[in-house]
């Protein structure tokens, strides 16, 4: 019966190690696709953003972090020449909807309320 739950315990550790092996692989993947122009246009996104939302310097940078991983999404969506139009926009909305909902670990509430208030005028969702 031990050993049972021993091999269980090991499974389920292995299963673990896989899952957090391919997350940092993701992780990885959309670092080296940010390149230095959308590293900028992050930049110039949240400092837009800054003005309103008043953020600490770590906040900033997880901010930073967060618009350009993002970008390298919306980038391979618009790139995409299988898409269509419409196909295109909806994916657009949803990967702008992740990013919002990421940003709330990032923002204090009162500042994640602000920012979605501004993020239809400061990153439209357009195609």
């Amino acid at each position: 019966m031990k050993a049972k739950l021993l091999n269980k315990s090991r499974f389920v550790a292995f299963i673990l190690f896989l899952f957090s092996v391919s997350f940092s692989q993701a992780q990885t993947f959309y670092a080296l696709k940010i390149d230095r122009n959308i590293r900028k246009e992050a930049k110039d996104i949240t400092a837009e953003y800054q003005q309103r939302l008043v953020m600490r310097a770590e906040q900033v940078l997880e901010f930073q972090n967060t618009v350009a991983k993002y970008m390298v999404k919306r980038k391979s969506v618009e790139k995409n020449a299988q898409l269509s139009g419409s196909r295109k926009h909806y994916l657009l909305k949803i990967i702008s909807s992740h990013e919002s909902s990421e940003m709330a670990d990032v923002l204090y509430p009162y500042q994640w309320q602000e920012y979605l208030h501004l993020k239809p005028k400061i990153q439209p969702v357009t195609y």
